[in-house]
């Protein structure tokens, strides 16, 4: 589970947060601020982050299993080492990309 969430959760946050952010800017044009922005996506890269420290977390548990050498393991460490690897850069992208998405919204009025 903790694979997953970075693997599938994180872009998927991204995603909610780049389409709720272009929601709010009517209401963040009148309320004459972008604190409703800057919450949306403070909440979606705090939750990028946690879901990547998960993965990243479960990546160090399997480089671990494979430096303990256990008779008749086969190839399933390596692969569940793998796909945190791969979901850990995963979160990593999307929390770049929740702060790419911020930038503009720091710098600009919402109207």
């Amino acid at each position: 589970m903790k694979t997953w969430l970075a693997l599938l959760g994180a872009p998927f946050v991204v995603l909610a947060c780049l389409s709720v952010n272009y929601a709010l800017v009517t209401p963040a044009c009148r309320l004459g601020g972008h604190a409703l922005l800057d919450g949306v996506s403070g909440a979606s890269a705090i939750v990028s982050v946690a879901a990547t420290l998960l993965a990243w977390q479960r990546w160090r548990d399997a480089r671990r299993k494979l430096a303990l050498p256990t008779p008749d393991t086969g190839d399933r460490p390596a692969r569940a080492g793998f796909i945190a690897a791969v979901a850990a850069g995963v979160g990593a992208l999307s929390v770049l990309s929740v702060i790419a998405i911020s930038i503009p919204q720091w710098l600009l009025s919402a109207c």
